[in-house]
């Protein structure tokens, strides 16, 4: 177009047309900003629309969903007791959450900047409240008692005083042999037969119902991440976006610690809340799992309603957007006839990719649209997945987080088992570990980049320097370890002071006697009676008396334990605020919500859901005696702990290790090909240091409508 041509053209837009143009912008913003419901729309409701309030909200909610998806995750072993689950199947029970996430996660994202996004927000807390209440139902719907052993339940109970306490006590010295039938086979009647039927039953249903509603939790979770990430870099400056990100992200960090403190609380309440002799170090206790489940729900319920108030786009986008309101106005002079809303509705349409979404003149999904948004949808993962650097950052990010979710999901579990603690300190171990490292270390992650204002490659360096560390304090934490603690009296040992006991191969029971020694059950100490917890007339012990439980050992090895892990925990977690500039930054701007969605999607695939069922089943292979009952197997019962300790770190330090090998190839490949080069910190949104919009290096390519519109106002201002 010559300037001849173009120059009169721009003067004919007037200042009425402009301001009736501008009016009916104004219309529509005014209409985006100020929807809610209710008393949500009055004056000073809408003065806390803000980009600080949402932010507030989407952390408080953000911290909650986390705390009720990591919760199960401290009942790990309160479920094994309690239904007699294995670690492969408490890991399928946890990998649920991330199958529910993967049925939408693709699809949220697409939709992110289509929808209402705090409304959707509010949808999904609610869908992860209903689903947390609903984990608790086998609680109400069984009870208790869903999982007693055969040889322990109500039968015969009035042949002798022992069998009433071998429910609760394990069982004793039997030398009238009145359990020598342990599946009641031979001497049980018909309506026992039923009964443990229908015992097995409830273990299958309440399996089920607790794997539904985790996979629940991972449908409400799917939205969550890409949609408020979105809304909060489409309505405040692009400077801000990393550190409103680090708040969110160590905001919802302090999930696991909230769900680990309190399951630590509620692991010390016997799961009926009576009073009872039993204490937390008992082999039988349980703890109140159930009771958390129902708290974390009730909040996140509570949580989702003021998300509903806020508008689809905050006041703050106005003032943003202000600039491409101007260019849409003096633009419509390039189109004849546009004085009517109607035409100005279809042009400002055709230039949606600025961020103008509108719908149909109806408002309605036609499936030319249905298609339209089909194909736009395959072509931006098309995109993405001929993109190197985003490809190998999700390979990397598969292997950080196939190692921190499976170490994660069973580190209480590895505590109770090596250092020999209750659940609940390992639970306040394990939550007070994540605090100080954790959270804190993704918030230092986020001041750093903010700080130092770190471009694309130099969050790649500060990645693998952060790994390297990480690996380093993981290989300390081999060297951490107690002894295993020695069993006497093993059914496979002859021994003259249990002869004549009767007792059972699978009734493993340890106790501790006044000899400071650890034996396999009470019947094979030889002990008659217990009385208030105390296993008394023992023949096998020195002193003849013994407590529940397994002796305790001498073992200090705990405190540097958890000074490495914590070390490990925060080199790593520095990271994640680098990683997220890296994939925001190395992909076109109208691609950002769909990387956001398909690296969670893929590193939820190859990473949250594999990673708790292969530890699960390697930690069940460490397993040296399993609980039998009636050729049906249970919980494991015993490990060998120093094949625990070497599976369990081993396969972290691999997941550490493929993690470092693709952050070199992330940072190879950009020094090689200078992809990264020219892509600006949180301050240059993609622009390069020219301040031009073309892009560097095709990796961050502004939409061509973009482009085109910048040639021309550069070739207007070339011509003035």
């Amino acid at each position: 177009m010559s300037a001849s041509v173009y120059k009169p053209v721009s003067q004919k837009v007037s200042a009425k047309d402009k301001d009736e143009s501008s009016s009916g912008l104004d219309v529509k913003s005014e209409m985006a900003t100020r929807r809610g419901f209710w008393i949500c729309r009055s004056a000073r409701m809408q003065s806390l629309a803000n980009i600080g309030v949402f932010t507030a909200l989407c952390s408080v909610s953000g911290l909650l969903t986390q705390t009720l998806t990591h919760y199960v995750n401290s009942q790990v072993t309160t479920l094994e007791r309690q239904f007699g689950f294995s670690s492969y199947q408490t890991g399928i029970i946890m990998s649920a959450n991330d199958i529910g996430y993967l049925v939408c996660a693709l699809f949220a994202g697409y939709m992110a900047p289509r929808t209402h996004i705090p409304r959707s927000l509010g949808v999904a807390v609610i869908i992860y409240g209903i689903s947390g209440i609903s984990c608790s139902l086998p609680h109400f719907l069984f009870g208790a008692s869903i999982n007693k052993n055969p040889t322990t339940d109500n039968i015969n109970r009035t042949e002798s005083n022992f069998s009433k306490q071998s429910a609760v006590l394990g069982s004793l010295c039997d030398i009238f042999n009145n359990s020598g039938d342990p599946c009641g086979i031979a001497t049980a009647q018909k309506g026992y037969r039923e009964t443990r039927v229908t015992s097995e039953q409830a273990v299958e249903i309440s399996f089920i119902i607790i794997v539904i509603g985790m996979a629940l939790q991972g449908f409400g979770k799917a939205p969550r991440a890409s949609f408020a990430i979105v809304y909060v870099d489409d309505n405040t400056d692009k400077v801000n976006t990393g550190f409103l990100a680090g708040i969110m992200a160590a905001t919802a960090m302090l999930g696991p610690v909230v769900a680990f403190l309190l399951g630590g609380v509620f692991s010390r309440m016997y799961v009926t809340l009576e009073a009872t002799q039993l204490t937390p170090r008992h082999p039988k206790w349980i703890g109140a799992w159930w009771l958390g489940f129902i708290v974390f729900g009730l909040l996140a319920l509570v949580t989702a309603v003021p998300l509903f108030c806020f508008p689809r786009k905050l006041q703050r986008q106005k003032v943003k957007d202000a600039d491409v309101d101007e260019e849409l106005i003096t633009g419509r002079a390039e189109v004849e006839n546009l004085s009517n809303q109607h035409r100005l509705g279809q042009y400002i349409q055709t230039h949606s990719d600025m961020g103008c979404h509108t719908a149909n003149a109806h408002g309605s999904i036609t499936l030319k649209s249905m298609l339209k948004h089909a194909r736009e949808f395959l072509a931006s993962l098309y995109r993405l997945l001929i993109n190197p650097v985003y490809v190998c950052l999700i390979i990397f990010s598969c292997f950080l987080l196939f190692m921190i979710v499976g170490n994660f999901t069973f580190f209480p579990k590895y505590l109770e088992r090596m250092f020999h603690l209750p659940a609940h300190t390992a639970n306040y171990i394990t939550g007070g570990l994540y605090l100080f490292t954790s959270s804190t270390g993704t918030f230092v992650g986020g001041i750093l980049s903010k700080r130092y204002k770190m471009t694309a490659i130099t969050s790649v360096k500060f990645i693998i320097v952060t790994i390297i560390a990480a690996l380093i304090f993981h290989f300390l934490m081999f060297i951490f370890q107690c002894e295993q603690p020695t069993v006497h009296n093993w059914p496979s040992e002859e021994n003259s002071c249990n002869r004549g006991c009767n007792c059972r191969d699978n009734s493993y029971f340890p106790i501790c006697g006044d000899d400071g020694r650890t034996y396999y059950s009470p019947c094979h100490a030889g002990c008659l009676q217990a009385e208030h917890g105390v296993y008394q007339n023992c023949s096998c012990i020195l002193g003849g008396q013994a407590a529940p439980g397994v002796c305790d050992q001498d073992c200090p090895q705990l405190y540097g334990y958890v000074v490495a892990a914590g070390l490990r925990n925060f080199s790593f977690m520095l990271s994640l605020v680098a990683v997220m500039i890296v994939y925001m930054r190395c992909v076109p701007d109208k691609d950002k919500s769909m990387a956001l969605s398909v690296s969670p999607f893929m590193t939820t695939l190859f990473g949250f859901l594999l990673a708790p069922i292969v530890f699960g089943k390697i930690i069940d292979k460490t397993c040296l005696l399993w609980d039998i009952k009636c050729l049906s197997r249970g919980r494991c019962l015993l490990y060998d702990n120093n094949q625990f300790r070497v599976e369990f770190h081993g396969y972290t330090a691999l997941g550490f290790s493929g993690a470092l090998v693709f952050a070199v190839i992330v940072y190879l490949y950009a020094r090689w090909t200078g992809c990264l080069d020219a892509v600006a910190s949180e301050d240059g949104a993609g622009l390069n240091p020219t301040g031009n919009d073309d892009s560097a290096a095709g990796i961050v390519i502004l939409d061509p409508v973009v482009k085109k519109r910048s040639k021309e106002r550069n070739m207007e201002n070339n011509r003035i």
